[in-house]
């Protein structure tokens, strides 16, 4: 695209998130003028220690405060640059961007405290200040002030792009949870979602630490497995599973100790494991 300054008739947004997989920087910039237009799209990957210190946060335990403010920090710097750079990449002025959304990495969801609460990190002044472009953070919590669980944050974005009335419909969201978005064909119905349970997480970490890979590439790994039915059904024990929605979950349910005190793994291929 041809670089040049703002236009009137523009609403040019840049859109980023991480996920509960992490798998790296998640960068979208949309056109907004007249519905949602794709105009580009990339993954600025994460460096190992980022990575593994992100995932860390994410489980209770090791994550001081003092640990906290400087990945908050870090994280901040690592997506303002990686935007500075998307943009330089594809020839576009910062002043041309409306605004950056930033959903920054999710590292505790305690939806069912005494107290319920969510906590992303990745700070928004730090994006604002490297881009010179207006920022907007911290997506969840006034949805769980006002009584919501802050969590799943896609059915807005399904019901603007998906919802019709000539069919009722539901959406699958597979990302390291998983989650549904229910649209009626009754615009008289509103938009519900919820969590699922476990999607990309679970298989991501099992993978680590039997093979020392991110990710299972293709499922080619679990693809040599075979399904342990004796497992699944265990599996689906889980009684938040059968909980009525509204209901969100993450990595602090649903982990590598969840799974290892279903069952023993220990006679058990870990490929078998995997495909199940």
């Amino acid at each position: 695209m041809p670089e040049s300054g703002a236009r009137d008739s523009e609403r040019l947004f840049l859109g980023t998130i991480t996920g509960t997989s992490v798998d790296g920087l998640d960068i979208a910039l949309v056109d907004l003028s007249d519905g949602i237009r794709l105009i580009a799209a990339q993954t600025a990957p994460f460096d190992d220690t980022l990575r593994a210190t992100l995932l860390e946060l994410g489980q209770p335990g090791g994550d001081d405060l003092d640990r906290i403010g400087e990945v908050d920090a870090r994280l901040g710097t690592f997506t303002g640059q990686a935007l500075a750079a998307f943009l330089s990449d594809h020839g576009i002025r910062p002043e041309r961007i409306r605004a950056i959304g930033s959903h920054g990495q999710t590292i505790r969801h305690r939806p069912e405290a005494k107290q319920p609460f969510t906590w992303q990190i990745g700070d928004p002044n730090r994006i604002a200040e490297i881009t010179g472009i207006t920022t907007v953070a911290d997506f969840r919590r006034r949805d769980m002030a006002a009584g919501g669980q802050g969590a799943p944050l896609v059915p807005a974005f399904h019901e603007a792009l998906f919802r019709t009335e000539s069919e009722s419909r539901v959406l699958l969201n597979i990302g390291g949870i998983s989650n549904i978005t229910c649209l009626s064909a009754d615009p008289s119905v509103p938009v519900s979602g919820f969590d699922t349970g476990p999607g990309n997480g679970l298989m991501d970490a099992w993978c680590l630490r039997h093979r020392g890979l991110p990710y299972d590439a293709d499922g080619d790994w679990a693809a040599t497995g075979r399904l342990l039915s004796d497992l699944l059904t265990i599996l689906m024990t889980e009684p938040y599973l059968y909980k009525t929605p509204p209901k969100s979950t993450g990595r602090e349910m649903f982990n590598l100790p969840w799974l290892e005190s279903q069952q023993s793994l220990d006679a058990l291929r870990p490929q078998d494991v995997q495909r199940t």
